[in-house]
């Protein structure tokens, strides 16, 4: 690749959103570590989080130079990506524009690092989404550049998930600045700017309480709730329409919904993906209890897997040993299972419960297996099967209830593709068909609705 063909895009500072919400508890905070001459500064939370926009208000305020560089998948590739890190510090006047050409990656990388000590000049380095790097070659010259960069120079990462690098020799030697999300989360005051401020709802002080209560301070649940909350064009939001929103509010909301199986679900390996769904039915869950409802001998590697790469996962003492995911994260992923499997799943709960001192515990899965028993019961008892009679002017295809069955299990439109042995553009032409007949917008909508008729058990 030659330097010409460097994408200028990847290069530049993000533009800032309008109406932002200022975050100076964490751009002090940030400012600390570089007080204190610390290495690297570490921004690891989920996505919608505010990484990147907290790293670029705090980049734009400092009087350091800023170099940006936006991670993509092709930056696997080792000399790539040491070349796009000398073109953002090129751009940033941090070194001179060209590093002389050396064999290997590392060579290379060896140059840019005596460049950037002859310069001297003070710079923040950003990575932003670092975690689209899966290649171990590429870690490992970021572990280089840590371990060798110069004292001018300061690593800056954005990630939703942590990278395998010396984190815990950094934390050891005080040489790490690390934010997550209890740290990202909005305050009260915060999200009242941001919902009232930003986004101009006008909230009452206990809606907005209510609100940043239920989201847990998540930005994007607050920014999706906003959008659910908006006047619609050219009329007011009825009275009373707020509280009665708030008070509503959950994790099957459609915008949640789509958020977070576009940008979490879909993203996880299917082995992941169902144990992510098994273990929903769970207030609270270790090791030991998942491993009875999924089946999984591995159960504490996925925890800590899941909690490594900040998927809505928060530990409820200091020993790792019990956790609990989001909340709205936790609704969301109840959506994809049918009444039946979350009674057996409850079941499987309340045994291990009883079985292990957890009598509190135990009898609240059995209630709930038991109100399953009722809904199952009733749903199969009062409507005849979904491809014999369908309460539709068009009734679903065999196909599209196929389709639809997946899609409520939570597969991508490729898994669908893959289990059908179909292309990937006739699972689009169905999922239309579907939305068409049931008179929907999202998938969230397709499944609630096709529950409502009884065309899902």
């Amino acid at each position: 690749m030659s330097l010409d063909a460097l994408l200028s895009t990847k290069l530049r500072i993000p533009e800032a959103r309008p109406g932002l919400v200022a975050r100076p508890r964490l751009v002090a905070r940030l400012n600390e570590g570089l007080r204190l001459g610390r290495r690297l500064t570490l921004v690891s939370a989920p996505p919608g989080f505010g990484k990147t926009t907290l790293i670029r208000e705090w980049v734009m305020a400092t009087e350091r130079r800023a170099a940006w560089l936006a991670l993509d998948e092709g930056d696997n590739d080792p000399a790539r990506f040491v070349r796009y890190l000398a073109a953002a510090l090129g751009q940033a006047n941090a070194i001179a524009p060209a590093v002389p050409p050396v064999p290997n990656a590392q060579d290379q990388l060896i140059a840019l690092i005596n460049a950037l000590a002859a310069a001297g000049a003070q710079t923040l380095l950003v990575l932003d989404d670092y975690q689209e790097i899966r290649n171990f070659a590429v870690h490992d010259l970021v572990a280089f550049l840590l371990a060798h960069q110069p004292t001018s120079l300061h690593l800056v990462i954005g990630t939703r998930e942590d990278p395998p690098l010396p984190l815990p020799r950094l934390r050891a030697r005080d040489q790490v600045t690390e934010v997550r999300a209890r740290s990202l989360r909005l305050t009260l005051e915060e999200a009242a700017a941001f919902l009232n401020r930003t986004l101009g709802l006008n909230l009452s002080e206990d809606a907005v309480a209510a609100l940043a209560a239920r989201t847990e301070g998540w930005i994007t649940a607050l920014q999706l709730a906003g959008l659910a909350l908006a006047a619609p064009a050219g009329g007011d939001r009825p009275a009373g329409a707020a509280d009665a929103f708030v008070a509503a509010f959950a994790g099957d909301d459609r915008y949640i919904t789509d958020y977070l199986v576009a940008e979490v679900l879909e993203r996880q390996p299917e082995a992941l993906r169902e144990f992510l769904r098994q273990t929903a039915i769970l207030d609270r869950l270790c090791a030991p209890l998942c491993r009875a409802v999924a089946g999984r001998e591995n159960a504490q590697a996925l925890l800590e897997h899941l909690e490594a790469t900040n998927l809505f996962l928060t530990p409820l003492d200091n020993r790792r040993e019990w956790y609990r995911y989001h909340g709205l994260f936790v609704e969301a992923l109840r959506l994809t299972l049918p009444p039946q499997q979350q009674a057996e799943l409850h079941r499987l709960a309340a045994g291990w419960c009883d079985a292990n001192g957890h009598a509190d515990l135990a009898v609240r899965h059995a209630r709930r297996v038991a109100e399953l028993v009722v809904i199952t019961a009733s749903a199969r008892h009062s409507t005849p099967s979904p491809a014999a009679a369908q309460p539709l002017v068009e009734p679903l295809s065999e196909r599209e209830l196929e389709v639809l069955q997946l899609i409520a299990a939570g597969l991508s439109n490729q898994e669908i593709a893959d289990r059908l042995v179909i292309a990937p553009g006739t699972v689009k032409r169905h999922i239309n068909n579907i939305y068409g007949k049931l008179q929907v917008a999202s998938r969230t909508q397709a499944v609630a609705v096709a529950r409502d008729l009884r065309l899902l058990q």
